[in-house]
């Protein structure tokens, strides 16, 4: 008897047909497209890009971005090259609040993988970067990840801008480096709109 009432109450509570109860679930969804998707359609083959996914032998990959909209970072993805089945520290910055999270993850070696994190409150305009950082690797091509890079191996004309998505700069050091601008790191994030 406890579990049919319990089973009615759950269903009248998602079955609302409210529009404003509808945005609050689809907006609760942490989008792993958000960012993932300007990636891929500005840094494609198309405009004149290589995908490389072991590239950059340093230890820091890391670029920075504007998201033009209020919500939350709520997931970070990649994907292990062949050479490191371990972790990374991953670093998530708001620069313009100061605010930050971390997590040390290891992702699949044979597709990108999404990894929750602890949210981070990004505001329209505030400027966020993203880094992965290896550490306990034995060799340098352990260090190796994907990016994209300009396929006449002229530096990335940041910024680069694709709906609500402003792409700032990249970095890679650590062992070596620093070289800024080089090409594309490919560490999405899931956005959760506000």
């Amino acid at each position: 008897m406890g579990f049919g009432i319990a089973a009615i109450g759950l269903l009248a509570l998602t079955s609302c047909s409210s529009n404003d109860d509808e945005i609050i679930l689809v907006n609760n969804i942490c989008d792993v497209s958000y960012v993932s998707t300007p990636i891929t359609d500005l840094f494609s083959t198309a405009n004149g890009y290589d995908d490389l996914p072991e590239y950059m032998d340093l230890e820091t990959h890391q670029y920075r971005m504007k998201i033009n909209a209020n919500g939350e970072i709520c997931s970070v993805g990649y994907q292990n090259p062949s050479t490191w089945t371990g972790s990374y520290l991953i670093v998530i910055k708001n620069e313009t609040t100061s605010l930050q999270t971390s997590a040390i993850r290891s992702f699949s070696q044979a597709q990108l993988e999404y990894k929750s994190i602890t949210p981070l409150v990004v505001n329209s305009g505030d400027i966020v970067s993203v880094e992965r950082t290896i550490f306990g690797y034995t060799s340098i091509s352990e260090t190796v990840g994907r990016i994209l890079r300009k396929s006449d191996y002229t530096d990335v004309p940041y910024p680069i801008v694709q709906g609500n998505v402003e792409f700032l700069s990249s970095n890679f050091y650590g062992a070596g480096g620093p070289v800024p601008n080089i090409g594309q790191p490919y560490i999405p994030v899931g956005f959760r709109l506000n």
